[in-house]
Parts: structure tokens; sequence; C-alpha cells
């Protein structure tokens, strides 16, 4: 404005005011304007569960979160989750149904009238829905031939008392999708297997008398091939009379990079660095014949006998004796599924 005052003598002086500017606000930062490698860094830090609902915000977004890119940042920052399945062999069903455990709060589930089978939230959120990818694709259930390699699930092998196969199933968990890997060298029904220093170790699952020079096979992550391995005992003699005598063996676990493998009533260790076998005791404290379940959290087995009785075992301990499980073991009900209503089922995991 201008304003009139008198100065010294009355004169008077005219003296124009600058009205103060309006300070101009600046407009907030737009998730568009970060490059993509940090816009990805930052989505890789949120949890896979939540990237079906983030795909929905832009075509940018849905770009970047169906990258396989993304899962190698993830691993890269150590963002990696670990993700839980169901697979489900339902009575009167051709295909095994597939389902994986959420971990996403809020989530509103619907039960239909007149189904048998049920999705429950547990105390913390969680939620079973079923998987995005067709069950169709799903090889039969395998007991232990199922094993989990980084973010991919192997089904190696046909299914128990059913025609062996030499097929290789693998899903992918970071988009559900399936492919098939090389084929083993001879047809197995349920085989062991398990994963060690990039290779995954196959065993048993076949005729003893037929294929004794590869009743244990090693498939090589790098080369994609498979070779046979000489099986545990001082030669292929010993090694089949010692099976003549039982069904029973398993590769039962892996630790400090050694298989432990029970073949009848002996447990051997197998150290894949030199390749030789050790004959570790001719008793094994591992209750092969008597567990219907087990599996390993931390180096420690937890298995279940066919009387009901809870069991743990130390794998890091040299004793490796079996103890039993006291006080109160509590069920997480987050998925129902009446026993009559299905086969079979198996819980697995992988990192994604």
């Amino acid at each position: 404005w201008t304003g009139t005052i008198l100065g010294p003598h009355n004169i008077m002086i005219t003296e124009g005011v600058e009205q103060p500017q309006k300070k101009i606000s600046q407009p907030p930062s737009s998730f568009s304007s970060l490059p993509d490698e940090i816009t990805e860094i930052i989505l890789a830090r949120v949890s896979r569960w939540n990237y079906p609902s983030l795909s929905l915000v832009s075509k940018r977004f849905r770009s970047l979160l169906s990258s396989m890119q993304i899962y190698k940042t993830r691993s890269q920052i150590g963002a990696q989750e670990t993700c839980a399945y169901v697979r489900l062999e339902l009575r009167n069903h051709q295909y095994s149904s597939w389902f994986s455990l959420w971990t996403k709060p809020n989530q509103t589930l619907t039960k239909q009238e007149g189904t048998t089978t049920g999705f429950n939230k547990d105390s913390i959120g969680s939620s079973v829905v079923p998987t995005p990818f067709s069950s169709s694709h799903s090889p039969p259930l395998t007991g232990q031939s199922t094993l989990e390699v980084g973010s991919e699930i192997y089904i190696i092998g046909g299914p128990y008392k059913e025609e062996p196969s030499s097929s290789v199933r693998i899903l992918d968990c970071r988009n559900h999708t399936w492919r098939d890997g090389p084929s083993m060298t001879v047809a197995r029904g349920d085989p062991c297997a398990r994963f060690c220093h990039e290779k995954v170790y196959v065993m048993g699952g076949c005729d003893i008398e037929e294929y004794a020079e590869n009743w244990i096979e090693v498939f090589d992550m790098q080369t994609q091939s498979w070779t046979a391995l000489p099986g545990p005992g001082a030669d292929e003699e010993e090694l089949c009379n010692l099976l003549r005598k039982t069904y029973y063996y398993s590769i039962i676990d892996e630790f400090e990079g050694k298989l432990y493998i029970v073949v009848d009533e002996k447990e051997y260790t197998y150290d894949p660095k030199d390749g030789a076998w050790k004959l570790l005791r001719e008793q094994s404290g591992f209750l092969l014949d008597s567990l219907a379940v087990w599996c390993e959290i931390e180096n420690v087995i937890y298995g279940c006998t066919f009387f009901g009785d809870l069991m743990w075992l130390d794998s890091k301990s040299e004793v490796r004796e079996w103890r039993e499980i006291k006080g109160k073991v509590e069920c997480a009900d987050v998925l129902t599924f009446p026993r009559e209503s299905y086969k079979s089922f198996q819980c697995l995991t992988a990192s994604v």
C-alpha cells in the first residue's frame, strides 16, 4: 500500500510499503518421481502378501511387482519371508488342492454353506487362502521327496505305492508357476530327498536288485544334471544285503554340511566335500519305523509316533537321544478340514 506521513518541518512524505509475499507451498513429493531402483527397494521391503493390492495402484507398480528382479532385491537386502503352503489331496478329486498361509490382517473371509472345508483366522490375523494357480498342474502327493530349494518347491518321483516316476516338478513360489526339471536316471516311488551344498540328494524308491548302482543319485543345481552316487557300506553287495532285510531307510537330516542317513538300524554320515561315508553307529537312535510324521525346526527334530507320542531330538548332539515332549500342546486352528474329507496333506515352506 501507499501511505502519506508528516516528516520534519511538516513536509509531506509519501512512502510505499511492500505487501508481504505469500509463501508458495511446494507440492508433496510424488512416488512417481523416484527412480525405479529406489522404488523397487522400497517395495521389496513390503510383505509379498500386499503385492496384489499394490499392483492395483499403478501400471508402474504392477510392472515392478511382477518382475522377478524384485525377488532378487528381497534376497539381497534380507527381506525374504518364509511362506507356508498346504497341499491337500481331497477324496474324489483328480488333482491336489493348494493353499497358502497369509499373514495379512483385517482380511474378511467367507465360508459357503454346505462346503466341507473352512478357512479361519488365528489370533494374529493370519488366514489360509487358495493359491492363484491351477491345481491341474500339481503332481500327485509324495512323502519324503518334496523339498524346499530356496524360493522353489521340488516334487521328485512318484507317490508311495503307485507307479514310479523319474519326473521332477518344480513350483516357483515367487510367481506360482510350474515347470519340469531334468528327469532322474531312475524311476522312483516316494524316494527320500535332501538339499545340501547346492545339490539335491535322492535315495531309494526303486528296486535295489535292479538299480544298485543308481540307488542314490545327485542333482547338481549348476550343471542341471543327475549323476549316480555310491551308497553306504563297504561295497555294493553289502548295501544290497542291508536293504534286502528292511524297507526302512531315510535321509533324516542335513547338519553342518553333512547328510545323516539311516538304513535299517545303521546310521551313516556322508560328507559331500570329500565324498566319504562314515558309519556313525550300529544301532540308530532315530525312531524311523515308529514315527508317523516328523519335521526339523532350527536344528531340533520333532516327531509324532503311531501311538500319538510327541517326541523331540537335538540334531546337533552326537548322542541324538529322543525325548518326550511334556506339557500343553496347542494347535493353531487356522485351517479346518474334517479328516474324512481328505486322503492326505502336506505342509511346505519356501523363502520368497
